[in-house]
């Protein structure tokens, strides 16, 4: 390369670069370490830990060693699972380091050295070549036909032309003569100057914000957690009032302790926290399926409540891969699609010197398209000419956006064959055509650009290889046409993005791209044409309350930059809006670890975007997101069934367990009663209801709303109703026991059969809020009748053998007795299902 010698005086020595490398550290991106210890105590106060804990204690002082071992190894996985969960944003850190290369060449000692980049330190002199990752930011000292890629920092997908300039200043904000570390070259050649190394660089930067960024917290975290505290303050209480209570009336102190230790045992909502751990662990699997790889568990229900879904053009709507979609010659127009079997004679100059215009091996992805369409349709004809010998190349310029190849068919001919392409108003100024003529092909580039289309301009010269001159413009061009390339959309995109539309969520395109590409990558996937565009200049200029006030309208935002992207986040969030962030580059990072549900590509994208976000679309498709959406809700739904559930179980149980506290009756219930009900509540909110398919139109309908509670009002006043109708039945019948002068082992017996029937009564009128159970296929509930068919045999097995009978504190009980209390518990449950059936006839009237 001529400025090796140029530069190789200017380069450090080993000395120089050494002492720089103690005081500017290695050139790699730092990470913050934290102690184990801290993490494992920041993790036990958290609320529901504690509750584990606590039941696990209280497991284990009434020697129910087999369920504080279960109870343990949850805490412990718990704490696993959280503790990684929190290693996130160190290993998204680590993974920013990958994207600097593993080797740089360096002017070191007066010649050029090749050394690990995290040895690059400042003012090191740097050679690029085509292909190279840049190791460090820096500014050009000398440059030939220099095209870089930025897309992960900026997220534009067309190469940026850089061009030395020495009369610009170094602490200058010109971009043209500055190269960023992670960037790309896509053609050409420079030499650079290091101005930054690690922390210091623009991703650096980048990761510097990202460590201060606070991960959002999961709604239903939020919520289950103030529910989970609110029920264990209330059962607490009750617990202290029933030992009071009982022990003061009956002056059987140790029996009432037991009472209150049974209490807390039935009433602590321990199943919660399973229920999370189940549904969003077999959620996972489950979303898996689908392309899905879910990093952040409780980010599944968050999705199913998103309202805004941030998408980012490239790469994500489009395939990030250029392809050729017209030529354009002689007021002729050839459409390049797949329908497309051969190009007409009419078109093969232009895509000939398109060629010859071009590398023979291209890294620059419109050259790769150009070299793709011609080889396809040129081969075999007089019009491909790789064996040609390239003999001068005319690099791009800031001055002139067009570059030229001089090549030689054959060493016996005197005569060169030059290609030229770039854009369209370059080549018409190299061609020199006339204003009239220039005016009208630009009103073919207008109409082509409007179209989204990227647009090159072809002409061709043929000189003489002794009067070959030193500026393409002495040549004298003849104009061919134009190439017409485009980024093509994913073809699942559109229905994709119908389907979200019809899900009440809004679909927002955050881009690098100009505004005329967006809006044609736009109109292609099904946004309304009245939706508004936002350049990153306009946005810049905006307030955040001015901002806000555009968000309404606004679906399309161009030439943003990467804290742009962070700060519409934060006002979509700042609206109320629930935000789900797509993305695959650095330049995504600090919007999708800001999102409440960061969304990366698995193939395309970077390692720091996936290990920031919290799903991964392994396979890049776009439409994988509304599976994940309706995934989401139907978690959410069967979520709040299960909770409903649990309410609803718990209240019968709460009130017979505090009945003797007013009665001064025997306790009603032993831990062994507790132990079975748990054997038939704990299954039945996690296994029965995580595999109840979700209620009919549930993806058309909106989003939930943001401050929608678990258990509403109306679902706290509803559970109520269930469960103290349940509890009203078994006193009634318990009373009327001591009117008959039943035993108490019996009327125990006769209610706890009672009690167990409309549990199981409760768990199939809670698989439906629409379907009466009996209408529900079997395979979707499959699991609630084998627990039902295992409950019957349990209890045939406790009445057949006495010391059971004494564990349970039960007396023999006529068959015709049980059948009554197993009618009168499932009637207590079932009276709920008329509203389903009267719904359902009514709709069939209609």
């Amino acid at each position: 390369m001529k400025s090796d010698k140029e530069y190789i005086s200017k380069g450090q020595t080993s000395e120089e670069a050494e002492q720089k490398l103690k005081r500017f550290g290695p050139n790699e991106l730092s990470t913050h370490k934290r102690s184990f210890l801290k993490d494992i105590l920041s993790v036990i106060s958290e609320p529901m830990l504690i509750l584990l804990i606590l039941c696990g204690s209280v497991y284990g002082l009434l020697g129910n060693l087999d369920e504080t071992a279960m109870l343990s190894v949850a805490v412990i996985a718990v704490i696993s699972i959280t503790i990684y969960q929190k290693n996130k944003s160190e290993k998204a850190l680590a993974s920013l380091k990958e994207l600097s290369p593993l080797r740089a060449r360096v002017i070191r000692d007066g010649k050029i050295d090749v050394i690990p980049s995290r040895e690059v330190v400042p003012e090191d002199i740097i050679i690029l070549q085509e292909g190279d990752r840049i190791p460090a930011d820096g500014s050009l000292l000398f440059s030939l036909n220099l095209n870089v890629d930025e897309s992960l920092l900026t997220g534009e997908s067309d190469g940026i032309p850089k061009e030395a300039d020495e009369n610009v200043p170094s602490s200058s904000k010109n971009r043209k003569n500055k190269v960023f570390a992670g960037s790309t070259v896509l053609s050409g050649e420079g030499v650079v100057q290091v101005t930054a190394t690690g922390d210091h660089t623009e991703i650096g930067k980048i990761g510097t914000e990202f460590r201060q960024i606070a991960q959002s917290e999961s709604p239903l975290q939020a919520e289950t957690k103030r529910f989970t505290i609110v029920f264990s303050l209330f059962a607490g209480i009750l617990c202290i009032f029933l030992i009071l209570g009982f022990g003061y009336r009956t002056g059987r102190w140790l029996e009432a302790v037991l009472a209150g230790l049974t209490f807390s045992m039935a009433v602590l909502p321990e199943e919660i926290p399973v229920v999370l751990s189940v549904f969003f662990s077999l959620g996972a699997w489950r979303i898996s399926k689908i392309g899905v790889l879910t990093k952040e568990l409780s980010a599944i229900e968050t999705l199913g409540a998103a309202t805004v879904l941030c998408v980012d053009k490239t790469g994500t709507l489009t395939e990030n891969k250029m392809k050729v979609r017209g030529l354009y010659c002689d007021g002729e127009y050839l459409e390049c699609d797949s329908k497309l079997t051969e190009i007409p004679e009419s078109f093969h100059r232009l895509l000939e010197f398109a060629l010859l215009a071009s590398k023979k091996d291209p890294y620059d992805p419109m050259e790769k398209a150009i070299q793709e369409l011609g080889i396809e349709f040129l081969s075999g004809t007089e019009h491909i000419h790789f064996d040609w010998e390239l003999k001068k190349e005319y690099p791009l310029s800031s001055k002139l956006m067009a570059l030229s190849y001089a090549w030689l068919s054959d060493e016996s001919v005197e005569t060169l064959s030059v290609g030229a392409k770039g854009a369209p108003e370059a080549i018409f100024d190299l061609c020199h055509l006339s204003q009239e003529r220039s005016s009208e092909l630009g009103d073919v580039v207008e109409k082509y650009s409007s179209k989204g289309f990227r647009i090159l301009g072809v002409a061709k010269s043929s000189v003489s290889k002794q009067k070959l001159p030193e500026d393409q413009h002495d040549l004298n061009f003849e104009f061919l046409g134009f190439v017409l390339l485009e980024d093509p959309i994913r073809e699942s995109v559109p229905n994709s993005v119908s389907e979200c539309k019809r899900a009440g969520i809004k679909i927002v395109m955050i881009t690098g791209d100009h505004a005329g590409t967006a809006k044609s990558i736009a109109n292609q996937i099904g946004f309304d044409r009245s939706d508004g565009v936002l350049s990153g200049d306009e946005l810049e200029s905006l307030n955040d309350s001015e901002l806000a006030s555009r968000l309404g309208d606004v679906r399309i935002f161009c030439r943003i930059l990467p804290h742009q992207k962070l700060r519409l986040v934060r006002c979509f969030q700042n609206k109320g809006e629930i935000v789900a962030m797509t993305g695959d580059g650095v330049n995504d990072t600090l919007a999708l670890q800001a999102a409440h549900i960061g969304i990366s590509m698995g193939k395309r994208g970077t390692d720091v975007a996936r290990e920031a976000s919290d799903l991964v679309l392994l396979d890049d498709n776009f439409s994988s997101i509304v599976k994940a959406i309706l995934l989401g809700r139907r978690i959410y739904e069967n979520i709040r069934k299960s909770v409903s559930y649990i309410f609803s179980v718990h209240i019968p149980i709460i009130g017979m367990s505090i009945l003797p506290v007013f009665t001064g009756d025997p306790i009603y219930f032993f831990p062994a009663h507790v132990l079975l009900l748990e054997l038939i509540i704990d299954p039945a909110c996690t296994l029965v209801f995580e595999g109840v398919e979700a209620d009919r139109r549930i993806l058309d309908a909106p989003p939930r709303k943001r401050k929608e509670n678990l258990i509403s009002f109306r679902g706290v006043s509803l559970s109520l109703f269930r469960g103290g109708l349940i509890l009203a039945v078994l006193v009634l019948f318990t009373f009327w026991g001591k009117h008959e002068h039943w035993t108490y082992e019996k009327i125990r017996a006769l209610g706890f059969i009672g009690l167990v029937s409309s549990n199981l009564g409760m768990i199939l009128i809670h698989l439906s809020e629409e379907i009466p159970f009996y209408k529900i296929p079997f395979r979707n509930n499959s699991v609630a009748y084998w627990i039902i068919s295992l409950t019957i045999l349990l209890f045939a097995i406790i009445f057949q053998f006495e010391s059971l009978r004494k564990l349970f504190g039960f007396e023999v009980i006529p068959f015709s007795e049980a059948l009554g209390a197993i009618g009168v518990g499932l009637a207590a449950s079932f009276v709920w299902e008329f509203k389903k059936m009267i719904s359902q006839k009514e709709t069939i009237g209609t």
